[in-house]
């Protein structure tokens, strides 16, 4: 079900915002891991093990709800990308040149670089 999930979340989510999205996903499920340990030693703390643990058997109950209630459970296929508009309003367009940075190709290495080693890897410049 997670590669379904990064799949469907791809899909809605436009390419401008991919790393963004991806970003708080991961934020939000590692960040809440510290916050539940914490809640669970101080609840296992002040109310003892057992019902520390029966307590979070519980909880696993919530996601199953939040899934069952959700429109995903009526999903059967992946749905169609959404055609991205450019600022001219013309769905499907390549973006503007001056839009996205350029990166060169690679040259060939010059015949003074071949085996000879840089500062980086231990050598002398």
């Amino acid at each position: 079900m997670r590669n379904a999930e990064k799949s469907l979340r791809q899909i809605i989510t436009e390419s401008r915002m991919q790393a963004r999205m991806q970003a708080v996903s991961t934020w939000l499920t590692s960040g809440a891991r510290p916050l539940g340990a914490l809640l669970a030693g101080g609840l296992g703390t002040w109310a003892g093990v057992w019902p520390a643990l029966t307590v979070g058997t519980c909880l696993l109950v919530v996601p199953l709800v939040v899934l069952a209630r959700s429109p995903l459970r009526a999903l059967r296929q992946m749905p169609d990308p959404r055609p991205r508009p450019d600022a001219s309003g013309d769905a499907g367009a390549r973006p503007p040149a001056g839009s996205c940075p350029v990166v060169p190709a690679p040259g060939p290495a010059l015949a003074s670089d071949i085996g000879r080693k840089n500062s980086m890897d231990g050598g002398t410049p």
